[in-house]
C-alpha cells in the first residue's frame, strides 16, 4: 500500500504541469471559486429521480427537514409539523423562501413537487404513501394512507428536494444557496451564488461540483490542483495527502460495510436461511483484521448495525472470529467437517460474492473473506459488476459486500423498513421475517421518540442475534482540502448533507 501511496504522489506531480488554473482564476477577476469533486455523477437531470445525492450536494437544493451532524431530524424548509393520529399532518413552511427564478416558495409550490416525485419514482412513492395533500398560504397539510410516523424522516431524502416544476429551464430550479448556471451531467454542474437566498448570501461567488467514482483518480485530482475538496478519499491512502497544502478531515460515519446474503437464490437460499450456517459464515469475518490493515484503523468493529456515535448503538461485542468456531457451526447446521474442510451432500461450497469499486475497501474486504473461506474449502468467485444495485436485483449471486447508511433520516427507520421489511426496496436478499416484521412496523407506527429509539435498539439487537446479515465495520468518513479552504464541514454520509454551503469559503 505503501508503494500505491508513492506512485498516487509522483503522477499527481507529474500532472500538476497541466492541471487547469487555480480557482481564483476559474472564477474571473476578484471572484471567489471553489471546485468540489463528489463521488458520484448525476445519471438524470431530474433530482426527483437521480441515482445519487448529487443535487443536495451541490447546495442549489433542500428538503423540508434534514438531519444535523448529530443525527437528529430538524427543519429546514418547513418550520415545524404536527399529527395527532400519524395520518394527518400539518406543516408549516418556511416564510420568505424563493426559488431560483425569484417564485415565492409557497405550499401549492411544495405540493406540486412532492405529487411529482411521487408519480416519476417508485421508491419515494413507497417511502411516502400519501393519500392527498392540500396547500393553504404557507401551509401543507398531507394525508397518508395508513398511519406513518416516519413522513416528516421521509422528508429528508435526496429525492425529495424541492424544486419548481413549473419551470422548464434546462436546470433543474430549487432554493438553495447556490444554483446551476450550467449543467452537463457526464462532466460538471457549474454554479453560481443565490443572491436572494433565505439563510444568508454565500461567501463563495461561484463553484464547480465534479464527481468520479475512482477514489485514486479523485486523490489525484486534490494534489495537482484541479480540485479544492475531495469527498471520500481512499482511506487506506489518506497519509499521503497530508501535506502543508492539504489537510484531511475524519469524521464518525452513519455507514455500515456489511455482508448481505441472498435468502431467494435457489441454488443457495436454504443455507443462508439457517442461522447456523450463517453464524459459521460469520465466523470466518476477521474484522480487526480489516479494520487494521484494509481500513488503516479508520473504523471501528461493527457490533450490529448502528455505529456507535449513533443513539441506536447496542451493547455487546462482535462475534468470535476462527476457523475453529466455524466449524463448530457449520456441524451445527448439518454440514460436514472432515479435516477441516466443509461439504454439503458430499461436494464442497461454492458461492458468488458481489462487491462494487465506488467503495475501495469492499473489494478488498471481499478478497480477504476469500482468503478465509479458503482455509475451510468453501469458494468465493469474486465479481465486480459496472452497477451493484441493478444486478443485486437481476443477477444470480449468494453474498454481497455493501455499504449502507443505517441511521440516515435520523434514527434508523430508512434502513430497517428499506433493508428487512419484506417489500423493503434494498431487500436485495429478499429476507422475510414475521417477527422481524411486526417490530418494523410497530416502529413505524411510534411516535414518541424515546420509545422510537428503544425500539430500533431492539430491532438492531434482533439482526445481530439472528446474523439476518453480517456487519463488520463502520468506516470512518473523510474529506480531504486545500488548507486555503474555510467553512468545510465534513458529514457523517453523502445522502442527506449538501456539500457545497453558504459558509465555504477559499482565501484570496
Amino acid at each position: 500500500m505503501k508503494r500505491l501511496a508513492t506512485v498516487l504522489v509522483a503522477s499527481a506531480i507529474a500532472l500538476a504541469g497541466c492541471s487547469v488554473s487555480d480557482s481564483q482564476d476559474q472564477g474571473g477577476a476578484g471572484e471567489k471559486h471553489l471546485n468540489v469533486e463528489t463521488v458520484y455523477k448525476a445519471d438524470t437531470t431530474d433530482p426527483h429521480t437521480v441515482g445519487n445525492p448529487y443535487f443536495l450536494s451541490s447546495g442549489a437544493f433542500e428538503t423540508l427537514t434534514k438531519v444535523s451532524q448529530e443525527g437528529t431530524l430538524k427543519p429546514w424548509l418547513a418550520d415545524s409539523w404536527d399529527s395527532q393520529d400519524m395520518i394527518h399532518w400539518t406543516f408549516a413552511l418556511h416564510d420568505g423562501v424563493k426559488f431560483h427564478n425569484g417564485k415565492a416558495m409557497d405550499a401549492e409550490a411544495v405540493k406540486k413537487s412532492i405529487e411529482h416525485a411521487i408519480q416519476v419514482n417508485p421508491a419515494m412513492a413507497k417511502s411516502l404513501p400519501i393519500e392527498s395533500m392540500s396547500a393553504d398560504g404557507k401551509t401543507l397539510s398531507v394525508v397518508t394512507t395508513k398511519p406513518l410516523a416516519t413522513l416528516p424522516s421521509a422528508f429528508a431524502h435526496y429525492n425529495a428536494v424541492i424544486t419548481d416544476v413549473d419551470d422548464s429551464g434546462s436546470a433543474p430550479v430549487g432554493t438553495g444557496a447556490f444554483k446551476f448556471t450550467s449543467l452537463d451531467i457526464a462532466q460538471a454542474g457549474e454554479l453560481e451564488a443565490n443572491p436572494d437566498y433565505w439563510d444568508g448570501k454565500a461567501k463563495l461567488d461561484t463553484a464547480t461540483l465534479t464527481a468520479n467514482e475512482d477514489a485514486n483518480t479523485r486523490m489525484m485530482d486534490l494534489q495537482s490542483g484541479q480540485t479544492d475538496v475531495i469527498f471520500r478519499p481512499s482511506l487506506e491512502n489518506l497519509d499521503a495527502l497530508n501535506s502543508d497544502d492539504i489537510k484531511v478531515e475524519t469524521v464518525a460515519s452513519s455507514r455500515v460495510y456489511e455482508l448481505m446474503y441472498n435468502y431467494a437464490n435457489p441454488a443457495s437460499g436454504s443455507l443462508w436461511s439457517n442461522e447456523e450456517f450463517r453464524k459459521g459464515f460469520d465466523a470466518l469475518i476477521d474484522r480487526e483484521g480489516i479494520n487494521s490493515s484494509i481500513l488503516k484503523g479508520n473504523g471501528e468493529v461493527a457490533v450490529g448495525p448502528f455505529s456507535p456515535s449513533s443513539p441506536a448503538a447496542i451493547d455487546g461485542q462482535a462475534p468470535a472470529f476462527g476457523v475453529d468456531k466455524a466449524l463448530e457451526y457449520f456441524k451445527n447446521a448439518g454440514l460436514s467437517v472432515d479435516g477441516g474442510q466443509v461439504t454439503k451432500d458430499g461436494a464442497p461450497l461454492n458461492f458468488t460474492i458481489a462487491t462494487y469499486t465506488a467503495r475501495a475497501e469492499l473489494p478488498l474486504i471481499a478478497q480477504a473473506i476469500q482468503d478465509q473461506a479458503k482455509k475451510v474449502g468453501i469458494t468465493l468467485n469474486i465479481v465486480t459488476p459496472d452497477n451493484i444495485d441493478e444486478f443485486l436485483q437481476a443477477e444470480p449471486w449468494d453474498i454481497a459486500t455493501y455499504a449502507l447508511n443505517t441511521t440516515t433520516r435520523g434514527d434508523g427507520s430508512y434502513f430497517v423498513s428499506s433493508s428487512y421489511a419484506s417489500d423493503g426496496a434494498l431487500n436485495y436478499g429478499k429476507y422475510n421475517d414475521a417477527e422481524l416484521n411486526t417490530m418494523i412496523d410497530k416502529f413505524n407506527t411510534t411516535i414518541d421518540q424515546d420509545e422510537r429509539m428503544k425500539q430500533v435498539q431492539e430491532i438492531g439487537t434482533y439482526l445481530q442475534d439472528h446474523t439476518v446479515n453480517s456487519y463488520i465495520v463502520f468506516p470512518h468518513t473523510s474529506a480531504a482540502l486545500k488548507t486555503s479552504v474555510s467553512g468545510w464541514v465534513t458529514p457523517p454520509n453523502e445522502h442527506e448533507y449538501p456539500l457545497i454551503t453558504k459558509d465555504l469559503d477559499i482565501a484570496s
